[in-house]
């Protein structure tokens, strides 16, 4: 009998969910058929499934294949969440944190992925043009309403993050999970890792392989297909590849897991859940052969040597040589931020 993936609680809630999750981001845009892949999921234990309001060729296109995908299978058996946040449309209110856009955006929502409720909202970005107290009473209005289980948030600023934990307990609402990129060579700010485990708010973590740099598959040709092929995909990607200094930490990391003789991905992926408060790894899986090689060494336990070896790593974040684009723009989603 395969084992199935072990579970874990979200933060301190209740609230269980599987230790590899499938995100939607880049892998649901096209009108195929995902349900091969997403049962293959299901039959080994996985019960985490992630989208969000802006995902897709067009905004809401994710979450339409997505709740086209899940239709049929019971809906207590898995753990849902979306986002609100990203501008879905031409008009003022069409993005934010506001109470209308929230309100606006999880009704939409709601109607594309065919369910009464998701179980974790997310907050996508911090919104510094909206009271923080505007977003939560719209919050717990959903929560009050029954569309929405629990809230999350992602991405955003440490004290944002400790203001909004006390609005929630005010308002009974559960903040539960914190979305952050997390890898071997991208990690969270300190601050926020603290506060997020002083406040029982757990970590989803995307991006666990890097867009696949850390597994290894763009260190010859890659396939014609893949996301580092593809120029449209690919600008944030490149911000590494073209960065001397960055792929030499990446080339690092690959002699680390040769010298411990184990494949790079089931490093990546066993460092990332041996880390504090790490809830769920979130994975863009496009075929089952993707999701078969990541899961493969789930549950094996690190060697505590190894871990540390590649805790010495650099965060590419110290290795910055290249003007950052977006300075100063406020929030801004790229490839590398879902």
């Amino acid at each position: 009998m395969e084992q199935l993936l072990p579970f874990r609680n979200v933060g301190a809630s209740g609230l269980k969910m599987s230790t590899l999750g499938i995100g939607t981001w880049l892998n649901f845009s096209k009108s195929e058929d995902h349900r091969p892949i997403i049962q293959a999921a299901i039959e080994r234990g996985l019960c985490h499934f992630d989208t969000a309001d802006m995902y897709g060729a067009l905004p809401g296109w994710s979450e339409t294949l997505l709740g086209d995908t899940l239709s049929g299978i019971s809906r207590s058996s898995y753990v849902l969440s979306t986002k609100v946040h990203a501008r879905v449309g031409k008009w003022p209110n069409d993005a934010g944190l506001s109470r209308k856009h929230v309100m606006e955006s999880c009704s939409k929502s709601l109607s594309r992925l065919k369910t009464d409720y998701v179980d974790i909202y997310y907050c996508h970005r911090y919104d510094p043009d909206t009271p923080l107290e505007e977003t939560m009473d719209a919050l717990a209005t959903l929560k009050n309403q029954g569309k929405i289980l629990y809230v999350g948030i992602s991405m955003w600023p440490a004290e944002a993050i400790r203001q909004f934990a006390r609005l929630a307990q005010e308002a009974r609402v559960q903040i539960v999970a914190n979305q952050v990129q997390y890898n071997v060579l991208q990690r969270p700010e300190t601050e926020v890792l603290d506060i997020c485990r002083e406040t029982g708010i757990g970590l989803v973590a995307y991006s666990p392989l890097a867009q696949g740099l850390l597994s290894g598959k763009y260190r010859g040709q890659a396939q014609k297909h893949s996301r580092g092929m593809i120029s449209y995909r690919n600008k944030w990607m490149k911000k590494i590849t073209d960065d001397p200094t960055k792929m030499t930490a990446l080339e690092r990391y690959f002699d680390v897991c040769d010298s411990a003789g184990l494949d790079y991905i089931s490093v990546a992926i066993g460092w990332l859940l041996a880390q504090d408060n790490v809830a769920s790894a979130l994975c863009g899986f496009s075929s089952k052969e993707q999701f078969e090689q990541t899961i493969r060494g789930i549950g094996d336990q690190l060697p505590t040597g190894l871990i540390e070896e590649v805790n010495a790593l650099p965060d590419w974040a110290t290795l910055n040589t290249q003007p950052d684009e977006n300075e100063g723009k406020g929030a801004v989603y790229a490839v590398d931020s879902p």
